[in-house]
């Protein structure tokens, strides 16, 4: 199966989304062109903690708002798919994903502040969320760049994509010692 793979410089993060993940990304990007989109990644980190696979991705909640150039998430639903997946231990939040229809896939202002909100926040137990931001034209042009907010830090670490066939061991649970780290 291929992968989309992100790595950071020093390959201590990374994000691996499987071709079906990013071909649903794009339809759902498509679908909302020229208003931006975006949802939430779920899955899993490998043994190792040193990467998170994507196992689902989900589309813009009911209750989310978008305009040409901006996007809020809403939160309508998503509490009851990310209980669903941890119970069944088939994963649990990851980090965010964002849609910049026409544009460079570039974190604004805003996405840095919600994402640092985000791994400072207990209520989503996700010291280091990624966040995924496709931009251009999809299915026709489009690029994707990832990047990954550590709690305490100020800046985001960039991670930067290679296409790979997945290698290397993912745990087949999940357990809650495993969210502390990417």
């Amino acid at each position: 199966m291929t992968y989309l793979e992100f790595w950071s410089k020093d390959d201590l993060f990374g994000l691996k989304l499987p071709e079906v993940r990013i071909k649903e990304l794009l339809r759902l990007c498509g679908r909302s062109s020229p208003h931006e989109t975006g949802g939430i990644l779920l899955g899993r980190y490998s043994n190792a903690l040193d990467s998170a696979l994507v196992m689902s991705i989900t589309k813009a909640p009911a209750d989310s708002q978008s305009g040409r150039t901006w996007f809020v998430r809403g939160v309508r639903g998503l509490q009851s798919k990310i209980n669903t997946m941890w119970r069944r231990k088939q994963g649990y939040y990851l980090g965010e994903w964002h849609f910049h229809p026409f544009g460079e896939p570039s974190p604004s202002d805003t996405d840095s502040s919600q994402m640092r909100e985000i791994a400072r926040s207990p209520q989503y137990q996700c010291p280091e969320p990624v966040l995924l931001i496709i931009g251009g034209d999809p299915p026709k042009y489009w690029t994707a760049r990832a990047f990954i907010f550590l709690r305490g830090r100020k800046s985001y670490i960039e991670m930067f994509a290679s296409r790979n066939e997945l290698r290397g061991e993912w745990a087949s649970t999940v357990s809650p010692s495993s969210t502390q780290s990417a």
